[in-house]
C-alpha cells in the first residue's frame, strides 16, 4: 500500500522582519504629517484656538487666538483653593484665565475687548448658557437662576434676556 502525502498550505505569507522598518517609518510619518496639517486644534504647543473651541484657563498661557481670552465658570472662580466633593483640590486658576461665562460649565475662547470684558459673539459656546451648559447646570444643581434661564433658552430666547443675567448679590 502507498502512503498517503499531505501538503500543508498556509494563507498567511511569512513576516519579513526587513519590511518592518518602512512600514514603521511610513506609520511615524503619516502622523507626524496629520497633526502638523491641522490634526490637533491648536498645534503641538496648543495656542492660536479658534473662537469657541475649548481651552484651559489653568494654563500658564493663553492658548486662544488674537481678541480671544479663555472664559471661566463662576465655580472655578469662587472654588479655587478649596476642596472639591471628590476630595481634591479644586487649583488657582492660571495666567490664562479670562472673564466669567455665566451659566457655562465649560471653558471657551471667546471675543474679549480691550479691558478684558466679554464681547458679543454669533458662536453658540460664547453666549451666557453656552449652547445647552445652563441646562447642564440645572440638571445637576437644579439651582433657580440657572433654571430660569435654562428654561428661557429652551423656548428659543434670547442669551441676554434679564433670567440669564447675572443674579443679583444678596443685600445684607
Amino acid at each position: 500500500m502507498k502512503p498517503i502525502t499531505t501538503l500543508k498550505e498556509t494563507f498567511m505569507q511569512p513576516l519579513i522582519i526587513s519590511r518592518l522598518g518602512p512600514m514603521l517609518a511610513a506609520a511615524v510619518a503619516a502622523a507626524v504629517g496629520l497633526a502638523a496639517a491641522g490634526g490637533c486644534i491648536g498645534g503641538w504647543d496648543y495656542s492660536n484656538v479658534s473662537e469657541g473651541n475649548r481651552c484651559n484657563p489653568y494654563d500658564s498661557h493663553n492658548e486662544c487666538s488674537s481678541g480671544l481670552n479663555c472664559t471661566v465658570s463662576s465655580w472655578q472662580v469662587s472654588q479655587q483653593g478649596l476642596v472639591a466633593n471628590t476630595g481634591t483640590l479644586v487649583p488657582g486658576l492660571g495666567s490664562a484665565a479670562g472673564p466669567v461665562l455665566l451659566y457655562c460649565p465649560e471653558n471657551y475662547c471667546c471675543p474679549v475687548d480691550g479691558n478684558g470684558n466679554l464681547m458679543p459673539s454669533t458662536n453658540p459656546n460664547c453666549q451666557v448658557g453656552c449652547n445647552g451648559g445652563a441646562a447642564s447646570i440645572c440638571s445637576a444643581t437644579s439651582d433657580p437662576d440657572t433654571c430660569a434661564c435654562a428654561a428661557v433658552l429652551a423656548d428659543g430666547g434670547s442669551p441676554s434676556s434679564a433670567a440669564c443675567q447675572a443674579p443679583a448679590p444678596d443685600g445684607g
